[in-house]
């Protein structure tokens, strides 16, 4: 029997989840046959600037655009099939707050698959081993049709080698190393919950990691972080990717031999941090 699944994706204006994009691939019987991207006006048509440094959507771009409620009488049909998504904690938390947020019942969503999990690599690093061009990364059409082409080479058997990876192109793998500038640096704490680990602390984000470092930065803003590019006396985490910078390093250790208290968290941490689960981090 051949597969009939949706992928989905969303893109966000704030960092309480707030869509601004929507990007739904329909796969019937095997084949990709068609794409549904829709633009979304979040409510008050607010965006934080984190969100549109990632994707470049702006308040101009949803004006005239339908609010969520309106786009899920278009697509709710839509989510009686399975439903994957690439890193799918992340876009399954997105539907519900919106839907929460208008009052909608989504108790009979089922949970979506997530080719994240599967795979284990950035969607960036399954189109290089996949073959699939990076034309418009954080485009939710874009992202939801890579999603369905990577879940179908799942059931198809298709495996990947990851050892390709030692020759993806640094135009490639440098897109997730992305320079830290601008608002991204300044802290607020408006609307972050004292009670997360990384209220008016001091974090600093250094090395390459599998998801998008300005996403990374920008969720952590949400929750009251102080985003910091240099290591101090006064840095409290660092997240510390591949590629980490060796000044960096060298500078937590000397730090820390000297008796200051910095926490150094990894890959896994970053997920959790963006799936909310901070009970998860040590």
């Amino acid at each position: 029997m051949q597969p009939n699944f949706i992928s989905i994706d969303f893109e966000t204006a704030t960092c309480d989840k707030m869509a601004c994009q929507v990007g739904i691939t329909i796969v019937k019987d095997g084949e990709i046959k068609d794409t549904i991207v829709r633009l979304i006006q979040p409510p008050q048509n607010k965006y934080d600037w984190g969100c549109i440094n990632v994707h470049h959507i702006t308040p101009e771009n949803t004006l005239n655009s339908p609010t969520f409620d309106i786009v899920w009488e278009e697509i709710k049909q839509l989510f009686q099939n399975t439903i994957v998504a690439h890193n799918a904690a992340f876009d399954e938390a997105v539907l519900r707050a919106n839907l929460d947020y208008y009052g909608i019942d989504h108790t009979s969503i089922p949970p979506f698959l997530c080719t994240y999990k599967i795979y284990g690599l950035s969607l960036d690093k399954l189109c290089y081993l996949f073959d699939i061009p990076l034309d418009n990364h954080h485009d939710a059409g874009f992202d939801a049709c890579c999603c369905a082409k990577f879940y179908l080479n799942h059931l198809n058997g298709i495996e990947v080698d990851c050892s390709k990876l030692q020759s993806m192109p640094a135009k490639v793998h440098n897109a997730y190393h992305t320079r830290l500038t601008g608002n991204i640096l300044q802290k607020d704490l408006s609307n972050a919950d004292p009670l997360n680990p990384f209220y008016n602390k001091k974090v600093v984000i250094t090395g390459v990691f599998d998801i998008d470092r300005k996403e990374l930065a920008a969720k952590l803003k949400s929750l009251g972080a102080d985003i910091d590019t240099g290591i101090s006396k006064c840095t409290n985490f660092v997240f510390v990717g591949q590629n980490a910078g060796p000044s960096k390093i060298a500078k937590i250790k000397s730090l820390t031999d000297a008796g200051y208290s910095i926490v150094t968290l990894g890959q896994e941490d970053a997920k959790y941090v963006m799936e909310n689960n901070y009970s998860l981090i040590q």
